[in-house]
Formats: C-alpha cells, structure tokens, sequence
C-alpha cells in the first residue's frame, strides 16, 4: 500500500502541526495546523510552492503519470525537461477556473490524509470534475487503507472559508457535509466504478465492497475546515508564535458549544477527525494560488 501513497513530507515541513482534544465532540485528539513559521518569518511563499508541486499526484496516479511521461519522451526524442513540463500543464489544464478555494481545499486534504492517515487515494475527484457527462458529486476524499484485519475507508469533506469570522459557519458546514457524503456513499461508489476512475491497485477492493464482500469495512471521516483567521499572532520568538496559534484554534473550538453536535448521529459522530487550519489573509494567498495555478497552464 505505500507505493500508493505520494510523497508529501516537503509540503509538511512547511506547516505547523500537533494533536490535541480541543473539547469537542468526539473526544478525541484531532490535529490543529497551519503555515509554519522559522523563527519570526513565517513559511507561506515555500508552503504554497510546496503545495502546488503536488498536484499531479492529486490528478494521476504514477502509472498514468508514467504513460504520460513516456508517451511526450517518445515524441519529444528523448526531452526530459519537456516531457514533464508537459505533464504539470496537463494536470493545472483539470483546474476549474474561478474555484481556488475549494481546490486548495481539496488539495489540502488530499495530502493531509495520506500523511497523517497513510491511506492511499481510492477515487480521485478531480479527474471527475472535468470528465465530460459526470457531474462533481459526494466527497472530497476517498481514501483506502489495510489495517491488521480491518478494510479502513476515509471520507473526507474540505471547507475553505474566506470571509472573516467564518469558522463556526464553516466547521457546521463541514459536519453537514460529512454526514451527507456517509448517507450517499454507496451510490457514489456505484456511480464511478464503471467509469475507469478507481485507481487501478484498488478496483479489486472497490468491487468487493460494492458486492458486499469485503470483510471489516471501518469508515474513518475527515473534516478539514480551514478558515480566515483575524486574531493577531503574539510573540516575539518562534516558540511563543506558535503557542499563540495553538491558543487561537482553542478558544475557536471552545466557542463551537454543544449544541453544533447535538444534530449528528452518534455512529456517525465518534468517526470524525478534525484538520483545524487557521489562515492569516487567506484571500491574498488564494489569489496567489489561483495565479500560480493559471500560470503553469
């Protein structure tokens, strides 16, 4: 199964991240993060680098990326530099234009769950999005893991909200949407499984489950809300600006109160896992992620 995953370590070194129960339901530790910082400079320009370099593992796997490379080397005589300039084009040309945040979004969460989950993408959404006849449909994120005796499948669901004081609206959002994405899922994965969209490795796994066949089916369910955040950042050393961001996420969850659950079945409840993500002018770094984007197009 690792040879599923991409490699997404250099994109992690550029955020900040650590695990804590922020008093919100289920109770469990759930992961904080946000851009990192080196001393009193904070790594944005290297996160979104870094971030943008991924996403031709999130629209090919490595043997359409293989094909892809191969095929241009061959009309190209042999031009490396050609062959994958050609391939990051034909990956940004799957962007929809206008739509950055729910992309970066997406992209986000699609590096996040197979690094801190080591789960392999089952289906990728974003050769849906622009497959002619198939409209964009049910989760953000499938993923699939083997687990000792378990068949672990991760549904994930990405809000990105650029407006200020959007976090409760967006983490709501993201508990509707989860809920929605676990009723529908059967007939999602029935709407791709015919459609060459299941990551080869996996169809095996795909079909049985679709059969029902596959034994120790565990759903796991990932929220990322990520938001624009306008507390300031205290502190005049490394240390202390992360402490500040690690209070700030907090008391945003503490804010949540109870009531935010109380509409969510409890099966459903105990198997979310929340990416809190904090983004100080999250408009202006869309907007660089939308130019760098159209950029390589």
């Amino acid at each position: 199964m690792k040879e599923l995953l991409s490699s997404t370590e250099l994109l992690l070194n550029h955020i900040y991240w650590f695990h804590q129960d922020f008093g919100i339901q289920p109770q469990k530790e759930h992961i904080g993060s946000t851009i990192n910082w080196t001393d009193i400079s904070d790594r944005t320009h290297d996160f979104l680098t870094e971030l943008i370099t991924t996403v031709t593992h999130w629209v090919y796997n490595k043997q359409i990326t293989k094909e892809i490379v191969n095929e241009r080397l061959k009309e190209t005589g042999g031009d490396h530099q050609n062959a994958y300039t050609f391939l990051t084009t034909q990956a940004f040309s799957k962007f929809r234009p206008g739509h950055p945040q729910g992309q970066f979004g997406e992209l986000l969460l699609f590096n996040f769950i197979q690094y801190f989950f080591k789960a392999a993408p089952l289906l990728r959404k974003q050769r849906i999005t622009t497959s002619i006849g198939h409209e964009r449909f049910g989760a953000d994120a499938i993923h699939y893991k083997k687990e000792g005796e378990d068949n672990v499948i991760y549904l994930g669901e990405s809000k990105c909200y650029r407006s200020d004081y959007q976090f409760r609206k967006a983490f709501e959002t993201s508990l509707d949407s989860i809920v929605t994405t676990v009723t529908n899922f059967n007939k999602e994965l029935e709407l791709y499984l015919y459609g060459d969209f299941i990551e080869p490795e996996l169809e095996g796994i795909a079909r049985d489950y679709k059969a029902g066949k596959l034994k120790n089916v565990k759903f796991e369910l990932i929220c990322l809300v990520a938001y624009n955040e306008t507390e300031n950042i205290n502190g005049m050393t490394e240390t202390e600006i992360k402490q500040s961001i690690k209070t700030v996420i907090e008391n945003r969850c503490k804010s949540l109160g109870r009531e935010c659950f109380d509409a969510v079945d409890e099966k459903i409840l105990r198997r979310i896992n929340y990416i809190i993500f904090p983004i100080w002018s999250l408009e202006q770094l869309l907007d660089a992620f939308q130019l760098r984007v159209g950029s390589t197009t």
